[in-house]
């Protein structure tokens, strides 16, 4: 049985963008990847709020991903894909594209020295997903700037996965935004958004 680890923010953990609650199971884009991969289970850790590796000060838990996958990487070893899809929080607290992409170059570097303590350890496949682009909407947060970095990201990440042998999609290809929020998927979209991660996702693990 393969053992695959999503690690993303609210459009992991499956945010609704109507209420601010929670897709129902099927909907949340993990749960429709491992629901089409025979011989494989997708481990979902998708946090609100999730940065690549920049604090978020005011929040109430830790947002780094970079401290806490360590953690997660021990808790659900072995591990042989480590699917990650963040970035936007990053925008939102105005960062820079070459901060995510350096921050996301720390994530990988993270999987690949991580001390497994296994008799047999393997390290596991990365696949970067830039994140759907945000959408227009009534916060004033999410500016015409933030929208337009949102839509080059794939532009700056699909790179470094050459660069670092990663696997790389774009979201941007199924998913954007909905436009009730600003940064979540509609139901339909993350469901998709899982779907369309199936054939890449079952090319790197030779599924």
């Amino acid at each position: 049985m393969k053992q695959i680890l999503a690690f993303g923010d609210s459009l992991t953990w499956g945010s609704d963008p109507h209420s601010g609650g929670r897709h129902p199971h099927n909907d949340r884009w993990p749960v429709a990847l491992g629901a089409g991969l025979a011989n494989a289970v997708v481990f979902a850790e998708g946090l609100r709020g999730r940065t690549t590796v920049h604090a978020r000060n005011s929040a109430c838990v830790e947002m780094r991903g970079d401290a806490v996958l360590p953690m997660l990487l021990h808790s659900h070893a072995p591990l042989d894909l480590a699917v990650i899809m963040l970035g936007t929080n990053d925008i939102y607290e105005g960062h820079s594209s070459k901060l995510i992409r350096d921050g996301l170059e720390r994530l990988v570097e993270i999987i690949r020295h991580h001390p497994w303590r296994l008799p047999e350890p393997a390290v596991p496949h990365v696949l970067l997903v830039s994140p759907p682009p945000m959408s227009l909407c009534g916060d004033p947060d999410v500016t015409p700037e933030k929208l337009a970095q949102s839509e080059a990201l794939a532009a700056v990440i699909e790179p470094l996965a050459d660069r670092l042998g990663c696997g790389f999609f774009d979201a941007a290809g199924v998913a954007r935004a909905s436009g009730a929020d600003g940064y979540h998927l509609e139901a339909a979209d993350s469901r998709a958004l899982g779907e369309a991660l199936r054939a890449p996702v079952a090319g790197l693990l030779a599924l």
